[in-house]
């Protein structure tokens, strides 16, 4: 090799390690401003209030510690209300209880609606791409919209009652203003805003499953609804798990629809009473801090259980 072209190799070599050089520079200072908000918002947060929890303060004067007294009020609290309390003598079992019906509720429905959904959004049909828009815009709307809208819609005299009457005659609940029929009214809100997001998961592991399969069982005389109960869902499996789990997490520090369509409070009876409203109104309204961290970090410990032991039971889906 002559000199004229190893003198042009070694240079072309020292700039590309310069522009390696320098795009990892750049990378770094990108991750490094987004690592930076994540540690002050997310785990300097969480580590203060796991600290918090185990003081009294007021926001102004000086902390005083008091050891495990903040959780004492949790576990007095849930006593109260185990033993037949009213939701103002035990707001936090209210919520606990709310939000495990209302969990109960919504993962289930809003899985088994999403996986319909994607399947129908899977076919080769004319205005598919209509339908995958429109079934996914509520997952890109803000929850406080579309709970403002619903509240319009379960009135009393409401677009919800009177489409009812079609199926229902005479049934007509006040949807928002009656403590049996609160709950379900946030839950029918949430399925409807997450199952649009869920879908998209669900289509994309769709779209992954291999096409021999279904001709292969197609071959064999198996119909649509057999190759979806036999092929598509079995196959779906991990997404199943996936899916459950980020469905727990969110409906169990549910916040957003019970305080747009329930209020602070939690609506008639504590009927749409949360633990996410009980911790803001710790933390905002009684101005008792350290009671409100130390509910959260029972609201954490509940999800990590629920959500570990789910995961761990079914191991063998995830793989």
């Amino acid at each position: 090799m002559s000199k004229s072209h190893l003198f042009l190799s070694q240079k072309i070599k020292s700039l590309l390690e310069k522009r390696k050089s320098r795009e990892a520079l750049e990378a770094l200072v990108l991750i490094s401003v987004v690592t930076c908000l994540n540690m002050v918002f997310g785990y300097f947060a969480a580590a203060f209030a796991f600290y918090l929890s185990f003081f009294k303060w007021d926001y102004i004067g000086s902390m005083e510690f008091v050891g495990l007294k903040n959780f004492m009020v949790i576990f007095e609290d849930l006593w109260r209300g185990i033993n037949g309390a009213y939701f103002f003598q035990a707001p936090f079992y209210t919520g606990l209880k709310n939000i495990l019906l209302y969990t109960a509720i919504v993962v289930p429905t809003q899985t088994v609606l999403a996986m319909i959904l994607a399947a129908f959004a899977n076919q080769k049909i004319k205005g598919v791409q209509f339908y995958k828009v429109s079934y996914f815009l509520p997952a890109v709307t803000s929850p406080v919209i579309i709970a403002l809208i619903f509240i319009w819609l379960f009135m009393k005299q409401g677009f919800i009652n009177y489409m009812l009457q079609f199926v229902a005659p005479g049934f007509a609940p006040d949807w928002i203003n009656d403590k049996n029929y609160l709950l379900y009214a946030i839950a029918l809100v949430a399925i409807w805003g997450t199952s649009g997001h869920f879908m998209v998961s669900f289509l994309a592991a769709m779209q992954s499953i291999p096409r021999d399969i279904y001709e292969a069982a197609m071959l064999e005389g198996a119909g649509p609804i057999r190759r979806f109960i036999y092929i598509t869902v079995p196959m779906l499996k991990p997404m199943i798990v996936y899916v459950v789990v980020l469905g727990l997490i969110g409906a169990l520090q549910m916040f957003d629809l019970a305080w747009v369509m329930a209020g602070s409070r939690g609506g008639p009876g504590g009927a749409g009473y949360t633990m996410a409203l009980d911790i803001y109104n710790e933390a905002f309204i009684n101005l008792r801090p350290g009671v409100a961290a130390a509910k959260s970090i029972f609201l954490f410990v509940l999800i990590f259980s629920i959500t570990y032991v789910f995961q761990k039971k079914y191991k063998v889906m995830a793989r």
